[in-house]
């Protein structure tokens, strides 16, 4: 692909999307008092609540010092509550709190509401064809 000849990157088309879903899914959120960083967060702990702040930063896509930060914030804001594992003292158990559980609920609505918005244009042959590709790229830059 050559920029100069008017052909696009693939990757700044990626990357465009990748924005304009993020704001979408942002503004969807926005009811809910929590961000999508944040809210990838909770639906990580509802499923684990051993889970790693290591883990946590992974799934969010944040630092692991940006993710202590964050659950800070979540814990201050009343979606979640830390405290040691009663067999392994270094363990921190995070539980999502009652509030903690409608935000992760909401959010995955959000997300499925700006999905489909997202692949409205798509069939669903397309759509499965996308998922294979986008894989298969990030399969490609896994690793080295």
């Amino acid at each position: 692909m050559n920029v100069s000849s008017g052909e696009a990157w693939i990757g700044y088309s990626l990357k465009i999307t990748q924005h304009r879903l993020r704001q979408r899914l942002e503004a969807e959120l926005a009811g809910t008092g929590v961000s999508a960083a944040q809210n990838a967060v909770l639906l990580a702990i509802d499923e684990n609540p051993q889970i790693s702040n290591a883990s946590l930063a992974r799934a969010a896509f944040v630092t692991p010092q940006s993710m202590q930060g964050m659950l800070v914030t979540l814990e201050r804001d009343g979606f979640i509550t830390r405290t040691p594992h009663p067999g392994h003292g270094r363990i921190i158990m995070t539980e999502l709190t009652d509030k903690g559980k409608a935000a992760a609920r909401a959010g995955i609505i959000a997300a499925e509401t700006v999905e489909r918005r997202m692949l409205s244009g798509l069939t669903g042959d397309e759509t499965r064809l996308l998922d294979s590709l986008l894989r298969r790229c990030a399969d490609a830059l896994e690793g080295e």
